[in-house]
């Protein structure tokens, strides 16, 4: 009779599982005085303990692919997101857009530039295929010219055949890697010899489909590869035996071509070889095909929404999880804008390459909203804009702490800098606090003692030098004026205004902008009425103005705000530039090392074109 009838079975390592066998064979009789460890025994110990160790590992592996947050196989992450109707996002291709004008040598009442007609673009030695996304009409211009805009996408353009065999039924998979699912379309042609053909459509709401509807289904399959499949005669149409299977696509290279700006253009547009070309948006919005840590965030959220837009979340949730160039996005109701705009939602978008979204990429998202909206919401793309804050900086440290130079000790300030706008600042919705950003120079090394900051902010545009126009500069922040007449609060860069050149903004303490130009030293006000400033709110307007020429890439204007806290509002992006640096040894109070402008983000990210408002008369009217 055994003193232990049991066996303990919650072990999962290898050492305890064999020490729970022992013992339990200790507490038989027949190995009551056995040495298991100088046995053959242990020898067979060792082999049931490694087999139950297997089998326990096994089993807890099968057990994480069953669920969508410990499954690690795609295969797993991709089976279980199909449950919550969700189907992993393909690789895309990049697109641009080329301005064409076309000068025949006949008198063609049209000219249309096919579908799949082919550029070229070299991307670090690398030439890649685009083509045009669909067919194109020109416009007939008075002088005999045929203008237009030619939307290209990066892809090999492929077509695959299926012969539909209801005996030995074959799989609908499209074999290459990289395939954009976007650029699909199927259709069924009748036989070999009735060529007549129906277009199916991708199935986008299951309420409106029979027995009848010509709709294709999508999904993963288990090799990573995109396979099409349909209906069952109920939910929607069954191909018949004999039926051909035509599915046109492209194969692309997700983000090698962001960024591309030249193209090769073809040899005739339009059966025409007298043509032109030129760029009028960059290749952006090539993505990689979705990986398993975005399926497992995105399929929720996109299951909660069940394609409807009805909360702010759900239009971040399902443009996020269609659009895999995205880095941020914010969504906001009409009611929330500044000024009040009732019956809209505005989404503001900032890409993964780049900083601006193309006209072409916001009506792509605009267009899959639409038919998803809620009674009569429109939806209106608006783009980023961006402050800058400009931060001077000065530390303090003990030399007797440290080994390193005063230039080290200033590199190591520069490095902890820029990751802190990495970690913190670049997208929507962020918020930059002055104590943290110190804190963080701070801790880049013991020997620093303190850190003083102060801020100004910064925004960027590009004046309109052939119209008169009005500008309005939001910078949604409080601007210091600690008593009336205070001066020096709004700076600017330099520009020109009616032949004067050197002209710089500043404020005059009471609500109004002025310029001036500085001569030996001297400051001399040229304009005591150029504009107005609101201290409260930070709006500066610059009035009905020319100005025809500007210092550098674009005009500069800065504040010294109330607040040394920043919070981006709405389609606000906060990066930092201008940064300087300025190390002192505490001993001797002496300046050691500095550097007037840190490699941050916010120095190469500069927005040239933003938000336009409205055109009165002859002075066109921007908010920047």
């Amino acid at each position: 009779m055994p003193t232990t009838s049991t066996l303990a079975v919650s072990e999962l390592d290898f050492d305890t599982i064999k020490s729970s066998l022992q013992t339990y064979l200790k507490g038989q009789t027949e190995f009551s005085d056995y040495d298991f460890e100088s046995s053959t025994l242990s020898i067979l110990l060792n082999v049931l303990s490694y087999n139950t160790y297997h089998n326990s590992f096994y089993l807890n592996m099968i057990a994480n692919e069953m669920f969508l947050d410990s499954a690690q196989l795609r295969n797993s992450v991709v089976s279980r997101a199909k449950m919550l109707n969700y189907t992993p996002r393909s690789a895309r291709g990049a697109t641009a857009a080329v301005d064409t004008i076309v000068t025949p040598g006949d008198s063609p009442t049209s000219i249309t530039v096919a579908a799949n007609t082919q550029f070229t673009s070299t991307v670090n030695g690398i030439s890649y295929i685009y083509v045009t996304s669909q067919s194109t009409s020109l416009i007939s211009q008075p002088n005999g010219t045929f203008t237009g805009t030619l939307n290209i996408v990066e892809g090999t353009p492929l077509q695959h055949r299926f012969t539909v065999n209801t005996t030995n039924p074959v799989r609908y998979i499209l074999p290459n890697e990289n395939t954009d699912t976007t650029s699909f379309t199927v259709r069924i042609q009748e036989s070999t010899s009735n060529t007549s053909v129906i277009t199916y459509s991708l199935l986008s709401d299951l309420s409106s489909v029979n027995s009848i509807s010509t709709i294709y289904y999508l999904q993963e399959n288990e090799d990573n590869l995109y396979e099409v499949y349909f209906g069952d005669d109920v939910f929607g149409k069954k191909p018949i035996n004999g039926n051909i299977v035509l599915i046109d696509y492209r194969v692309c290279n997700g983000t090698a071509t962001n960024g591309a700006n030249t193209f090769a253009t073809p040899d005739s547009l339009g059966g025409y070889s007298n043509f032109t070309t030129t760029t009028s948006s960059v290749a952006q919005g090539g993505a990689l095909q979705e990986t398993i840590d975005s399926i497992k965030y995105n399929a929720p959220f996109k299951y909660q929404a069940q394609d409807r837009l009805v909360t702010m979340q759900d239009y971040k949730n399902i443009i996020l999880s269609e659009n895999g160039d995205l880095s941020s996005i914010n969504v906001w109701g009409g009611e929330e804008n500044d000024p009040p705009i009732y019956g809209k939602v505005f989404v503001a978008a900032k890409p993964t390459s780049g900083s601006l979204l193309s006209n072409q990429k916001k009506e792509t998202i605009r267009t899959s909203l639409k038919s998803r909206n809620t009674l009569s919401i429109d939806v209106e793309m608006v783009d980023a804009t961006y402050i800058y804050i400009n931060p001077t900086i000065s530390v303090r440290y003990n030399p007797e702490l440290t080994s390193l130079s005063a230039a080290a000790l200033n590199d190591k300030l520069q490095t902890a800098l820029i990751s802190y706008e990495t970690d913190n600042l670049g997208t929507f919705g962020n918020k930059f606090y002055l104590y943290e950003m110190t804190e963080k120079l701070k801790d880049a090394d013991n020997s620093f003692i303190s850190v003083d900051a102060d801020i100004l902010i910064e925004k960027r545009f590009v004046p309109l030098t052939t119209e008169i126009s009005t500008y309005q500069i939001p910078f949604y922040q409080a601007v210091y004026k600690p008593h009336a007449g205070h001066m020096g609060s709004v700076t600017s860069t330099t520009f020109t205004v009616d032949g004067t050149s050197g002209l710089s903004l500043d404020q005059d303490g009471y609500g109004l902008i002025r310029t001036f130009t500085v001569d030996t030293g001297t400051s001399n006000v040229r304009d005591t009425n150029f504009g107005s400033i609101d201290y409260d709110t930070g709006l500066i307007t610059l009035d009905s103005t020319l100005i025809t020429a500007y210092t550098g890439d674009y005009l500069s204007v800065k504040i010294h705000p109330v607040n040394k806290n920043i919070f981006g509002v709405r389609n606000q992006v906060i990066l930092i530039s201008g940064a300087s640096i300025e190390t002192i040894d505490d001993n001797s109070s002496t300046s050691t090392s500095t550097v007037s402008l840190v490699a941050t983000s916010g120095v190469s990210t500069t927005i040239t074109s933003e938000n336009s408002t409205s055109t009165s008369g002859s002075t066109v009217s921007y908010s920047i």
